[in-house]
């Protein structure tokens, strides 16, 4: 496995850094968005299972996350998200031609990924959404709503607490420690933009998914509380090929749950790409 380090422009010249796990011979390409607050490193098992498997996978670190420039867990609008993913998308596609593009988004990135796919679905062989829902924020999210909405407009870059509980990511309490003591995770506060994007972009998605004509497949833990209302959202999609995977007792990192739940995530994860190559 050949592991690379770089950086694009976004849509507005921002330098966001992004890194790719390559097989010896790639069959496709993963083009993968992470979650608030983390950042494209703490996909590892994702990479550990698919690129021996022949995928080639792509994951940048958004602005304002991780290793990328920009303010600190802010975005202008939801359509700057969508913009620079295009930019991504273009960088690997100059690089790899030949490859089909899967996109797979973890939470927040799901909402980014299916505000791409609504604009730009023909670029795409296939959507997977991870840890997706109706309602971004879980039962925080109601608070967080009534905030972001009165101050998105007003002081967008306002900084309030963001409800992330780190224990209701995964069961495994090493990678809860990992990433309460990452640096590049910064999750304790929320900007009122970036929130009001995030929550009005997730309750708005039920109205865009019913157009998608491409392959979905959509897993999530049963115990998820940080993103709530999964099966208004799956009721949404009309696409014929829509695989629906909840995995029961599993909390919202799917792909950092404890290794013996994981690995049937994965290998899920592995063998739906497999059947829509």
């Amino acid at each position: 496995m050949n592991h690379i380090e770089d950086e694009y422009e976004g849509v507005d010249g921002t330098k966001l850094y992004y890194q790719a796990w390559i097989p010896e011979t790639p069959k496709a390409v993963v083009q993968l968005i992470h979650g608030f607050a983390e950042h494209s490193g703490r996909y590892k098992n994702v990479a550990n299972q698919l690129v021996p498997n022949g995928y080639l996978i792509y994951a940048h670190d958004l602005r304002g996350h991780g290793k990328s420039e920009g303010e600190e867990n802010y975005v202008d609008s939801m359509d700057q998200y969508v913009e620079d993913e295009k930019n991504f998308y273009d960088t690997i596609k100059q690089k790899h031609s030949n490859l089909k593009i899967f996109m797979l988004g973890h939470s927040m990135g799901s909402g980014i990924a299916m505000y791409f796919t609504k604009k730009y679905e023909s670029l795409l062989t296939g959507l997977i959404l991870s840890g997706t829902a109706k309602y971004f924020g879980g039962e925080a999210g109601k608070v967080k709503k009534v905030f972001a909405k009165k101050m998105s407009k007003t002081f967008p870059k306002l900084r309030a607490s963001s409800g992330v509980d780190p224990q209701l990511l995964s069961h495994d309490p090493a990678e809860v420690e990992t990433y309460k003591n990452d640096p590049l995770v910064h999750y304790k506060k929320i900007t009122a933009r970036l929130g009001w994007e995030m929550i009005k972009g997730f309750e708005e998605a039920t109205e865009i998914v019913g157009d998608f004509k491409l392959p979905v497949l959509i897993q999530r833990g049963g115990e998820d509380s940080v993103m709530t209302g999964t099966e208004e959202l799956k009721d949404a999609f009309t696409v014929s090929d829509l695989t629906y995977i909840e995995y029961e007792g599993l909390y919202h990192e799917i792909y950092n749950e404890l290794e013996k739940d994981r690995t049937k995530v994965l290998q899920d994860l592995t063998d739906w790409l497999d059947k829509h190559l």
